[in-house]
This record gives structure tokens, C-alpha cells and sequence, in this order.
């Protein structure tokens, strides 16, 4: 037995459905859902009641229930062994509309592909689809102190293109779709029915955007030289170096360079150990001023706001940590952290602990620290220029390596702060800690309210030590910065 997605999935990779089919991977939602979006979109269309579809229904089943009511939720259908689930079935004048919830703002085109299949699904149990909609989350929403189900949600029979504009009907996508269904289900059922995965060499398509969930199953770079042309960034051949047995960057063809700056640097370090630009980091150096601060944030994202003043989609800072270094070395520790709705704790608490004046340096920033006192701003903008002012003296720390001023061949193509701390020290690691990575802190913080208070103080002293470990990890990499320079 096969699923409509499994389908989906072989034509997407065929690799990477039979991995999803054999390989057992932990769940974790990106957003954080206090209520079932399902609850939601339900109270959007008002079928809170109306009667569901089950896991094991037959063709038979679906029908009789269809017989019985004007909207079916989950109605399942299968043919020749392939299984799907159409969410919203509504009975219309000239046949049924197939509603689609998505968890998204933007459900785009490809989204008609699925829609087709189950349209030709459902027409071998003889029911006709001439309607198709999409329900999306609005991004524009604000919430007040109540959650306003009608504002927060919309509908549509259109799907968005790449630019995220609602442009072609979801009917002219489905009639771009040319589908062999028989040929799919045939081709995916007979991938399945072997137990040992296929051969497959990697594609652009396996680091496209982000990496796939089974890229280190699917294969192992352990053994590859800290200088791979595998890590080249930003490089469009790469591929095409490794499969002609090249090795390492400094051998690549001169013309398969695209010449980035960071590429430069991996080339000269690919050649001697490492690359530093000297004058272009004691430029950058000279910026940093006492007191220093260096700070980090922990938090999570919510699809749907849970609290007033916030978006979909908008994220909730529940840690900070602060390392505070004066001009004679001495290093002062601070931190916070909060549970439910502590935005305003938070800001406040960081507003009393930042020094008034100084360096902030911050690891990757933009899309991260800065954009969330940027959010914070606006849900609470009577702390708006205090904000505002901590953001203009933020310093990323992660410009030195993306730029390409300094590489070390141990970053093997990332330049992330757990990948680049091992650079410059032996003694530090995040695998000492309970809690080693921010997925992880954010699954602990998840589980807080329901733990007793024994296990809630064991979580947030696991997190809290987590956080104090990137923000000491960011004065490590600072002064080895300043080590290097010395050096050469």
C-alpha cells in the first residue's frame, strides 16, 4: 500500500521516498502549534461538526458517507493500492469542491500536482471534483486579545507563483499537470517493494535551499578531505569536480571558479591550511569598541500568534545570554529566561543588562537578533528607540568568515558558530552539554509548562548553560581573531 505523497516524492527523488518509507526519523514541527491548526481551519469553515472520514475506509465506506452529507472531512479514496486523503469534500450543483488547509502564506503552484492526482483518484470511485480551494494564513494579521479565526485565515482558487503572488487559478495549474497515474503508481509501488534503496548520485537538488532531512544517510562525507571540492560554496561546479575525481579546491580548474571571496579563500587555504587577510581584519577589528558585549538569543517560532500584537509566523525570544568583557578582561556573565508570554520581561531585562555603550557583537545577526528587536519594537514600541539603539551597535561576528577574510579548512564550507569555535579551541565543545544545538533548546522549552517544577529548573538551567556557551563561544572566536593577527 502507497500513499498519493509517496508518488510525489519518486518523482521528486526517488531516493528520498524510499528513504522516507524505511529510514525511522524523529519528528519535530518547525512551528510551534498550541492548538491544532486543523481546529482552526474547521472553525474557519464552520464544519466543526460535520462528520469525518477514517484511516481504514474503503472506496465503499467514502461513499456511503458521502451519501449522507454535503461535507465529508478526510475522505479517503485508493486506487490500485494507492492511498490519498482530500481534506474538505463540499457537494456542489455539478459536483464536489476539494478544499486544502494549508499551514503556509503562500501555498504555491506545484501544490496543484497533489490536487490532480487526488481528482483522478477520486474519479475512478466515480466522484467528480470541478473545484478546487485553497485556505492560507493571512501574513498581514495582527492579533488582539482574542484570536480572530476569520482575519487570521483565507481562501482562495488561486495558488501562488514564486513571487509569492496569487496569479494562476488552481484549475489552470491542474490542466498544466500531465500525469500517467498508472505509470506512477506502478513506478513508485515497484521502488517500494525493494528493501534496499536505489542508487542515486547527488544533485544540485540535494543541497537546494535546505539541505534534505537525508542527506547524511544518503552520504557519508567523513572520510572526505577538510578541503573537498564538495565544500566549495556557492560553486555550480563542484558536482562536476567531484565525479571527475578531483579532490581538493586547490585542483580545480581555474575556470570553474566563479571567484567569490569566500571561494578565494578557500582556494588559498585549500593550498596552505588556511587564509587570512590581514589588513582587511585589523580594518575590521578596529571597529570593536569597550565594552564588549557579546550576545545571544534563543527562541520560538509560532504559525499561529498565541499572544497580542504578534503575527503568524512571528517568533518568541524566551533566553538571552550576556558575556560583558571591560577593557582590563575581566568577563561577566548575565541571562534570562521566560516562559509564556515574556516578551516584556525580556526586553526589560535586556535593556537593564546591555552596558549603555560599546560594542555588541552577535553572530549573524540580520536574520536573527536584529530582526527579532525588530519585532519587538513594533509589538512594543514604547521601547522602541531603547531597541533601536542596542541594534545600532551591533557588530556581526560572522562577517569575517562569510566574507572570506579568514577560512580555515576545518570549517569545511560553513561558517556557523559551532562550526567555526573548533578552529580555535581544543578545550570547548558543545558536545559537553546536555543541550548541544538550538533545535534541541527549543524541544526543551516546548516541554517546560507541562514538567513538574523539579524537571522545569533541570530545563532551564540545560538551556541556560546552552546560551552561555554560544555567547562565551563568540569571545573565543573574537580573541582568536585578535590571536591570528598578531601572529602573522
Amino acid at each position: 500500500m502507497i500513499h498519493v505523497n509517496d508518488l510525489i516524492q519518486a518523482q521528486r527523488c526517488p531516493k528520498l521516498c524510499w528513504n522516507h518509507t524505511y529510514i525511522s526519523m524523529p519528528y519535530f514541527s518547525f512551528y510551534h502549534m498550541d492548538v491544532p491548526f486543523s481546529t482552526l481551519w474547521k472553525q474557519y469553515l464552520h464544519v466543526e461538526d460535520q462528520p469525518s472520514g477514517q484511516p481504514n475506509d474503503t472506496n465503499e465506506k467514502t461513499l456511503d458517507r458521502l451519501k449522507q452529507t454535503d461535507v465529508l472531512l478526510y475522505a479517503r479514496f485508493e486506487y490500485r493500492g494507492c492511498r490519498t486523503k482530500i481534506p474538505v469534500l463540499k457537494k456542489m450543483k455539478n459536483g464536489y469542491l476539494a478544499i486544502y488547509p494549508h499551514l503556509s502564506a503562500y501555498p504555491k503552484e506545484s501544490e496543484a500536482t497533489l490536487m490532480k492526482i487526488n481528482q483522478m483518484i477520486a474519479a475512478k470511485s466515480g466522484i467528480a471534483i470541478t473545484e478546487h480551494k485553497i485556505i492560507y494564513i493571512n501574513k498581514d494579521y495582527i492579533r488582539k486579545d482574542a484570536l480572530d479565526v476569520q482575519s487570521l485565515l483565507c481562501e482562495s482558487d488561486q495558488l501562488f507563483n514564486r513571487r509569492n503572488k496569487l496569479h494562476h487559478t488552481i484549475a489552470e495549474c491542474i490542466a498544466n499537470c500531465e500525469i500517467d497515474l498508472d505509470q506512477w503508481i506502478d513506478t513508485t509501488q515497484e521502488l517500494l517493494d525493494v528493501s534496499r534503496p536505489p542508487h542515486y548520485e547527488r544533485t544540485k537538488q540535494c543541497t537546494a535551499g535546505r539541505r534534505c532531512l537525508f542527506y547524511s544517510h544518503c552520504f557519508d562525507e567523513s572520510h572526505l578531505p577538510d578541503d573537498s571540492v564538495l565544500f566549495l560554496t556557492t560553486s555550480q561546479f563542484k558536482l562536476d569536480a567531484y565525479k571527475a575525481d578531483i579532490c581538493h579546491i586547490k585542483d580545480m580548474p581555474i575556470d570553474q571558479i566563479e571567484g567569490y571571496r569566500l571561494q578565494y579563500a578557500q582556494v588559498m587555504a585549500s593550498r596552505y591550511g588556511y587564509f587570512l587577510d590581514r589588513i582587511a581584519m585589523e580594518h575590521w577589528l578596529k571597529q570593536i569598541q569597550y565594552p564588549i558585549s557579546y550576545l545571544d538569543f534563543e527562541w520560538d517560532t509560532f504559525a499561529i500568534p498565541p499572544y497580542a500584537r504578534m503575527k503568524p509566523f512571528d517568533v518568541l525570544c524566551f533566553q538571552y545570554s550576556l558575556h560583558v568583557e571591560d577593557q582590563t578582561g575581566k568577563l561577566v556573565h548575565k541571562d534570562f529566561f521566560g516562559a509564556k508570554d515574556c516578551r516584556q520581561a525580556f526586553i526589560e531585562s535586556l535593556l537593564a543588562s546591555v552596558p549603555q555603550t560599546g560594542s555588541i557583537l552577535v553572530y549573524n545577526m540580520e536574520g536573527a537578533e536584529k530582526l527579532r528587536l525588530k519585532q519587538l519594537s513594533e509589538q512594543f514600541p514604547a521601547y522602541a528607540d531603547q531597541l533601536d539603539q542596542i541594534c545600532s551597535r551591533m557588530i556581526d561576528l560572522s562577517k569575517p568568515f562569510e566574507l572570506g577574510i579568514f577560512y580555515d579548512n576545518r570549517m569545511r564550507g560553513h561558517y556557523s558558530l559551532k562550526n567555526v569555535l573548533p578552529v580555535f579551541t581544543k578545550e570547548y565543545s558543545y558536545t559537553q552539554l546536555d543541550i548541544q544545538n538550538g533545535l534541541h533548546a527549543v524541544q526543551a522549552y516546548r516541554s517546560f509548562d507541562q514538567e513538574d517544577a523539579d524537571e522545569q529548573e533541570q530545563i532551564r538551567e540545560n538551556i541556560r548553560t546552552y546560551c552561555s556557551m554560544d555567547t562565551f563561544a563568540e569571545y573565543i572566536v573574537y580573541h582568536g581573531l585578535i590571536h591570528l593577527v598578531k601572529e602573522e
